[in-house]
C-alpha cells in the first residue's frame, strides 16, 4: 500500500497561516506541519499542535528569512547589516563559498532545534525554508546535528523535474555529503503545483510514481497584513487552501488507496 504524508510547511510564520494548516488537518488531509522556530506565530503554533497531537511536527530550518534564533552578533557570517538572514540567493552564495561559518551554521541549527523542544515539540523530521538543506554543505551539518537530537527523519528530493526550480533543487540534493544516514520518503513532490495547475492532478502522478512513500508539500495559509509583511507568497495560500480542502483533491488520495501517514510513522 503506498503511504502518503502531506506536509504543511511555514507553520508558525503567521496566525493565518497556522489556522489554514490546522484547519486542513482536521480536516483529514494534512497530516504533517514543519514549524518556523523563528517565526513571528511559533508560540501559537506550538499551542495548536498540542491541541491537535495526532499533527506531527517537524523543523523548518529557515536560515533564509527574518531573524535567527542565535543573538545575531553571534552568527555574523549568516545574517546582514541588519541582523536578519539575508535571503535564499545570498544564504546560497555564503554556503557555496564559504563564508558562511561553519561553527555558526552548527549553533544556529542547534538553537532552532532546541526552540522546538523548549516550545514542547519533539521534531518528527527536519526541511527546511527554501528547501536550503537540498545544498550538499548544509545537508552533511543536518545530518551530523540532527541525530545527536534524537531527529532521524528528513525531506528527500527524489522527484520528477517538472519545474526548473525542481531541477536544480534535485541536482544539488544528489551532489555528495557526509553524516549519519537519515529515513526520507521516497518520492517528494508538490513543488511543481505551488499555487497553480492541479493539484488533485499532481497527487494523481505522484502517487502512481515508483516507491511505496511519497512527500507531497504544500503551504495553506489565509492572507493578512502579517502574512503580506513576512513573505511575497501570500494570495497562493489561499489556492492551495481551498484545493487542499476539496473533493478532488481526496478523491486521488482515495483512488489511489493511498494511507496517509505522518513522518513519525516512517
Amino acid at each position: 500500500m503506498k503511504r502518503l504524508i502531506i506536509n504543511a510547511d511555514d507553520f508558525g510564520l503567521t496566525g493565518g497561516v497556522n489556522r489554514a494548516i490546522v484547519e486542513c488537518y482536521q480536516h483529514g488531509v494534512v497530516t504533517s506541519a514543519t514549524l518556523m522556530a523563528n517565526g513571528g506565530a511559533a508560540v501559537e503554533a506550538a499551542l495548536l499542535a498540542a491541541d491537535n497531537p495526532g499533527l506531527g511536527v517537524g523543523l523548518h530550518l529557515n536560515l533564509t528569512a527574518g531573524v535567527p534564533v542565535m543573538p545575531g552578533e553571534s552568527v555574523p557570517s549568516l545574517v546582514g547589516s541588519d541582523g536578519a538572514f539575508p535571503g535564499l540567493k545570498t544564504a546560497l552564495w555564503r554556503l557555496t563559498s564559504g563564508k558562511a561559518r561553519t561553527h555558526e551554521l552548527e549553533d544556529e541549527i542547534t538553537a532552532q532545534i532546541n526552540r522546538l523542544t523548549e516550545l514542547g515539540i519533539r521534531p518528527t523530521h527536519i526541511d527546511s525554508h527554501h528547501h536550503l538543506h537540498a545544498h550538499p554543505r548544509l545537508r552533511s551539518l543536518v545530518r551530523r546535528i540532527c541525530p545527536r537530537h534524537g531527529i532521524m527523519r528528513m525531506r528527500g528530493f527524489q522527484m520528477s523535474a517538472r519545474s526548473p526550480k525542481g531541477a536544480v533543487i534535485a541536482l544539488s540534493a544528489r551532489m555528495p555529503s557526509s553524516g549519519a544516514r537519515m529515513i526520507s520518503p521516497d518520492k517528494f513532490s508538490g513543488i511543481e503545483v505551488m499555487g497553480k495547475g492541479d493539484m488533485a492532478a499532481a497527487l494523481r502522478r505522484s502517487l502512481a510514481a515508483r516507491g511505496d512513500v511519497l512527500e507531497f508539500m504544500c503551504h495553506p495559509g489565509y492572507v493578512d497584513e502579517d502574512l503580506a509583511k513576512a513573505t511575497s507568497y501570500c494570495d497562493p495560500r489561499q489556492t492551495e487552501l481551498r484545493l487542499l480542502l476539496s473533493e478532488a483533491v481526496e478523491a486521488a488520495i482515495r483512488e489511489a488507496g493511498a494511507q496517509k501517514i505522518s513522518f513519525a510513522a516512517l
